[in-house]
């Protein structure tokens, strides 16, 4: 009976510390402390509202008030152009009216009826990102409308998110606009958040391989999802990949076998832009495994390579691994095997 009991004990013992070690096994570092308003600006809303019989007037009042965001929006992202054109108001007035944009405002509405749970995120996110670089500064975000020219726009106070990139996966603009099914995975309002360190990544650590080959493109595109899970610990693999659950089991199952015939195809170090493409780039499946694969498988493979060399690394830093360039040296100090 006193057997029984100790051995209950310490089974009991062994199931806490099992707990425990599960949930500081990724090392996610504590940054309650650490303060990161996150200014969120519905500029869209603002803009929208302009009044039309008197948009020199209204203008003037929102270059007033975000001078900086406003010379970039309307010259590089909608392309009205410069402030003191003489067709300025008029582009502009054309822009806020097209019948197109009005209906993406209305579509925002429903699907965003508050941003609360992207200001929490990103305020969430911004405090890993101060752990991880608290010299860099968080900037203003602004959410707008560039009339599907792009996702995001990055500068180096601001980040302009186009909320009409984010209306749901079964979007009926999307439809209109024939974006193939498989790019619209990634348009839904729960990547938002994500996207916008993604884009921030991209941007401090723009693709700088010392070598343009199959396997620093894997390496490059695995350090991004990298830094994007570092500043999302709890973030999903399906969000973080835009995979579904089955493209994620396929890429779990095949891992050691998806390497396994790089390796023999000597694709590694190919450079072939065609090739790199195929492992990296973004389509329905990975053009060398099938129409059953998972897309990206590379960008997959990537990640797994950049968590080995983390692991097996440990006295470098996220800096210091977004500011190396050298996919091969990273691979041999990965000791990666799948």
């Amino acid at each position: 009976m006193l057997l029984n009991k100790i051995s209950s004990k310490y089974l009991l013992l062994a199931l806490i510390m099992m707990v425990l070690f599960s949930c500081n096994s990724d090392n996610t570092p504590d940054v309650s402390n650490i303060n990161a308003d996150v200014n969120i600006i519905e500029f869209y809303k603002e803009f929208d509202a302009m009044d039309s019989s008197n948009v020199e007037s209204s203008l003037a009042t929102l270059n007033e008030k975000y001078p900086v965001f406003m010379d970039a929006y309307c010259q590089r992202i909608v392309k009205s152009g410069p402030l003191n054109g003489a067709d300025y108001a008029k582009r502009v007035l054309a822009f806020v009216d097209y019948d197109a944009n009005k209906d993406i405002i209305d579509s925002a509405q429903h699907v965003f009826v508050d941003h609360k749970d992207f200001s929490a995120q990103l305020s969430q996110a911004f405090k890993y990102y101060k752990y991880y670089f608290p010299e860099n500064e968080v900037p203003d975000i602004y959410l707008m409308v560039s009339g599907f020219s792009q996702s995001i726009a990055v500068d180096m106070d601001w980040v302009g998110v186009s909320i009409e990139k984010y209306l749901g996966a079964d979007c009926i603009f999307y439809e209109w606009l024939e974006i193939p099914k498989y790019l619209r995975v990634g348009m839904i309002k729960e990547k938002m958040a994500p996207d916008v360190l993604r884009a921030m990544g991209l941007t401090l650590y723009p693709e700088r391989n010392v070598n343009d080959d199959v396997i620093s493109n894997m390496i490059y595109q695995g350090k991004i999802k990298y830094f994007v899970k570092k500043m999302f610990p709890k973030l999903e693999n399906t969000l973080l990949f835009d995979y579904s659950k089955d493209q994620l089991r396929w890429a779990e199952k095949t891992e050691k076998d998806t390497w396994a015939a790089i390796v023999e195809w000597k694709h590694l170090f190919n450079d072939e832009r065609m090739t790199i493409q195929k492992y990296t780039g973004d389509a329905p499946f990975s053009a060398h495994f099938g129409s059953d694969s998972a897309p990206r498988i590379g960008e997959y493979l990537g990640y797994q390579i950049i968590q080995s060399y983390m692991k097996n690394n440990p006295d470098v830093s996220l800096k210091e691994l977004m500011e190396n360039n050298d996919g091969r040296k990273i691979l041999a100090a990965s000791k990666y095997r799948p």
